[in-house]
């Protein structure tokens, strides 16, 4: 068992610390046919916000030498929605689900925030940042959410800013740092005819979310959860040796749903 919010009165205990990262498990629905669920220690959804979203043009996947570039521009059907369809898998599900939220203007924030809690299935917020935040908007979007509920609050910093921020955000009221939303890249894909741009998956993150991991965890006294570059169990213990408290699993589940079950089972 362990502990992602030691401070916060509700807590988020987890039994696993192996957890499916935001986009990868649907809103809890996703891959039940083909890992055991039950062997993670949380989900991540999909991400929400108040009002839909519609996804960019395609094409929005396109391969790279190192991994691959997806662009999903935040699609998702509106928390409204979200809820309709998906409150009574979350409270089927034998495990934390933790609600996924990009910074937002602050009332839309504060006003999805709470309509998930409403739901009394959700255990947690991630709040998304973006790679230009400032510390006033990270200041307004965590009070924001705070305003609209009371749960447990990670906080995902970008890759290319996480320690700068680091700081900034361990001194407001987030909970955990999940370390790092991946990098903007762009690839000439033959495939499609043309330039195609979005976050950049693939091994290599692995060594770079490392980097950070070590230096943020002498920077701030709050749990720290490694995303990026999972591939096999040897880079989960090197992220929770470094001094992640928890990982979160992504692409592993498209390429290798097994091998991401293998990772969470072997805790």
């Amino acid at each position: 068992m362990i502990e992602l919010a030691p401070h916060h009165k509700i807590g988020l205990p987890l039994n696993n610390p192996v957890m499916i990262a935001s986009g990868c498990g649907g809103y809890g629905n996703a891959y039940q046919r083909l890992v055991d669920l039950a062997a993670f220690g949380a989900v991540v959804t999909n991400p929400i916000t108040l009002r839909p979203r519609r996804g960019p043009a395609q094409p929005r996947l396109a391969e790279t030498k190192a991994g691959f570039i997806l662009k999903t521009g935040q699609q998702n059907p509106g928390v409204r929605k979200v809820i309709q369809q998906y409150r009574h898998v979350w409270s089927r599900l034998d495990m934390p689900v933790i609600a996924h939220l990009p910074a937002d203007e602050p009332d839309d924030l504060r006003r999805t925030a709470r309509a998930l809690t409403g739901t009394d299935t959700i255990a947690a917020i991630e709040l998304d940042l973006p790679p230009d935040a400032v510390p006033g908007e990270i200041e307004r979007w965590i009070w924001a959410v705070g305003e609209g509920c009371q749960l447990p609050l990670l906080v995902k910093l970008p890759l290319t800013g996480a320690v700068d921020m680091a700081e900034a955000v361990a001194a407001t009221a987030a909970d955990a740092l999940v370390i790092a939303a991946p990098p903007i890249g762009a690839v000439n894909s033959p495939q499609h005819g043309e330039m195609v741009s979005g976050h950049l998956y693939g091994p290599a993150l692995h060594s770079l979310v490392l980097a950070s991991v070590q230096v943020i965890r002498n920077l701030v006294d709050l749990p720290l959860v490694a995303v990026g570059g999972i591939h096999d169990l040897a880079d989960a213990q090197t992220f929770l040796q470094a001094g992640a408290t928890a990982v979160q699993v992504d692409t592993l589940l498209f390429i290798d749903p097994q091998g991401a079950n293998y990772v969470a089972a072997a805790y």
